[in-house]
């Protein structure tokens, strides 16, 4: 009976497995690719960053040379061959700076442009949106400066943001938004807190304000004058009244 027993269990066995032993080892050998597959994967990412991040240091090397030609070199082979990378965007600010240095704003600004194209999700992309706006204004492009610089009072850039916006503001000629975005970033206080001139731009900005004449200011002063006008032409019609009887009494007598 026990024999039996476990003969049974022996073919319920045999059954299971014809029913279920090819999805198992299916599963099983998914399981295997995958994990080697992630495997070599993960590896491949790994000498991925490490070529690109070797590359950029040979790059470095070559910043302390008068000579910019390799650097201008490698960090675009850095752009080009590992465009996906941070590696490639702090490539990029080094072109651009070149191009600054010789005052070809153009390909700055094209430069930085490239890391808001490629990598607008990117944490270094705001630092791309401040030194843009800067060129911008640069440029006399203030109006898209101010396109770049909205950031919120958390984002670590709303003071310089704000102060680069008073800057192209005042560029515009809006001198009372520029005041109030010297004063948001004045007030911000951390990074600007030592800065040489905000506080001095401010005080002009302030002292202007007050000594250029508001709409109702200039309104009334129109008001009066024509009053004192009026009054004029009335005392001139007055006198020639005046005169005129005299007249007619002489002529009269």
């Amino acid at each position: 009976m026990s024999y039996q027993t476990e003969e049974q269990q022996v073919e319920q066995l045999k059954d299971w497995w014809k029913d279920n032993g090819t999805p198992l080892m299916v599963g099983a050998a998914l399981g295997l690719s995958g994990f080697f597959g992630w495997k070599f994967y993960t590896e491949k990412q790994i000498a991925y960053q490490e070529a690109a991040s070797s590359l950029y240091i040979s790059m470095t090397e070559e910043l302390e040379k008068d000579d910019k030609s390799q650097l201008i070199e490698q960090a675009n082979a850095v752009k080009d061959s590992f465009s996906d990378t941070s590696y490639a965007i702090l490539s990029v600010f080094h072109l651009a700076k070149i191009a600054v240095d010789k005052a070809d704003l153009d390909t700055a600004s094209q430069e930085l442009n490239w890391i808001l194209d490629n990598h607008a999700g990117n944490e270094l992309a705001a630092i791309a949106k401040i030194r843009l706006a800067r060129i911008l204004i640069a440029q006399q492009k203030a109006d898209q400066a101010i396109e770049l610089l909205d950031f919120d009072t958390d984002s670590g850039y709303f003071e310089v943001s704000n102060l680069i916006k008073g800057d192209a503001l005042l560029a515009l000629g809006n001198k009372a938004e520029a005041l109030e975005a010297y004063k948001a970033a004045d007030n911000a206080g951390k990074t600007t807190v030592n800065h040489p001139t905000l506080k001095l731009q401010i005080d002009q900005l302030i002292a202007s304000a007050s000594q250029t004449p508001t709409t109702v200011e200039l309104e009334t002063a129109d008001e009066d004058e024509a009053i004192e006008t009026k009054s004029d032409i009335e005392i001139n019609e007055d006198s020639s009244e005046i005169t005129s009887q005299d007249n007619e009494e002489e002529a009269i007598k």
